[in-house]
């Protein structure tokens, strides 16, 4: 998933970097059961866009959209004869460009921070073992679900016989709730052979929601790409938001959410 969305880059350029439209009459609905309407502007804004027919507030799931092209693509479900209406936002660059600058800037959120914010489901870990260890942490945290932990009960030099272990007081491993939000086992008994690959762990992590602190980062790193870009500096210029001493606190604001979200920083976001 996308760590921002492109509504949310415009309205942080302010309100003069976008067109609101509101209520432009799109056409008249016809007998045929999937239509195409071409809106009067392109580069139309991500979840902008609101159709109605005679007034009444169309679902979503009745149509698609081309953004770029500005154009509703196989509407059905109005009746024939309706006058279809439309609300939407447009700018000066494609949907689809502030899409790619919004995918370079989650790309460079997780190769600095050292990790993903989405939801992974099943993933498989194995964890090395050393002499008396007995606290663990995975690569990859917060833990939504731990599946299963197991452990190898036979030395490496046999074929491996997987153990799954019990979670809780009075039986194999630790894993509480502050434990699973930086991504740690504590083993209390079955502990196990130490080795390379002689803990199996499979567990969900991640967000099913962007935290904020990442919504924020990735807002800004699309908005500092747009900036210091030549093709993008028009829609800055006037714009007080954005002068070299704002730039320079996004510049500063940028550096201190990579430290706070970053993999060695096993703190809450």
């Amino acid at each position: 998933m996308s760590y921002s969305s492109p509504d949310e880059i415009w309205n942080n350029l302010g309100k003069d970097s976008f067109t609101k439209v509101r209520g432009e009459i799109v056409g008249t609905s016809s007998t045929t059961a999937s239509t195409n309407y071409d809106l009067d502007h392109d580069n139309v804004i991500t979840s902008s866009v609101t159709l109605y027919t005679n007034s009444s507030l169309l679902t979503s799931s009745a149509y698609s959209l081309d953004l770029d092209d500005g154009k509703i693509v196989g509407l059905t479900g109005a009746t024939t004869g309706s006058v279809i209406t439309a609300d939407y936002d447009y700018a000066d660059l494609p949907d689809s460009t502030i899409q790619k600058m919004i995918s370079a800037s989650d790309s460079l959120i997780e190769l600095d921070t050292g990790r993903t914010f989405g939801l992974t489901t099943g993933c498989v870990e194995y964890l090395n073992v050393d002499e008396e260890q007995d606290t663990f942490f995975l690569k990859n945290y917060p833990i939504t679900t731990l599946t299963s932990v197991e452990i190898n009960e036979n030395t490496v030099t046999e074929e491996e016989a997987w153990k799954t272990l019990d979670k809780g007081l009075g039986k194999d491993y630790l894993a509480n709730s502050d434990d699973l939000l930086i991504g740690r086992i504590r083993f209390i008994d079955n502990f196990p052979i130490a080795g390379d690959d002689s803990v199996r762990v499979t567990y969900n992590y991640g967000t099913s929601t962007t935290p904020s602190l990442v919504n924020e980062l990735s807002v800004l790193l699309t908005l500092r790409k747009m900036a210091n870009s030549s093709v993008y500096k028009s829609i800055f210029k006037g714009n007080d938001n954005f002068t070299p001493v704002k730039l320079t606190e996004i510049e500063n604001r940028i550096e201190e959410l990579k430290r706070k979200l970053s993999k060695q920083s096993v703190g809450l976001i």
